[in-house]
Order: C-alpha cells, then sequence, then structure tokens
C-alpha cells in the first residue's frame, strides 16, 4: 500500500456519520448550528417567518441535538 492509499484509507475511516437532526416542528426548516451561549448549547430556529421559533439548550452539544431531536 503506498502513503496514499494510506491516507485516502484513514481518511475514509475516520469518518463518522453525522446523527441526523431533524427539522424545525412548526415550520419545515432545516436546524441551524448550535450555538454556546453563556456555557449552554442553544439550537433554535432561525426562520424569520416561523411563528413557534422554538429553542433547545444543553450542557453539551449532544444535549441539545438531543432535545432538540424530541421536542413535539
Amino acid at each position: 500500500m503506498n502513503m496514499l492509499e494510506v491516507i485516502r484509507q484513514g481518511a475514509h475511516t475516520a469518518q463518522r456519520p453525522r446523527p441526523k437532526h431533524l427539522p424545525c416542528p412548526f415550520c419545515g426548516d432545516d436546524p441551524p448550528l448550535a450555538a454556546e451561549i453563556a456555557g449552554h448549547f442553544v439550537v433554535a430556529c432561525e426562520n424569520d417567518d416561523c411563528a413557534a421559533n422554538p429553542q433547545v439548550a444543553g450542557l453539551s452539544l449532544a444535549q441539545a441535538w438531543e432535545r432538540w431531536n424530541r421536542r413535539a
């Protein structure tokens, strides 16, 4: 195996599947990137036309996305 093949194989195995983030349940827009605010991670709908403008927070990025995906 040459060096290029080693690099390609390493890059392929290093890619981990991203958890699926659900769209906003009120307007259907894709979720934004989470932001860290005052030590908490926040995920919120940023669509100006969304009547509900939901948001969730967590102590970790994983917890914020988990809460975003569970709310109704």
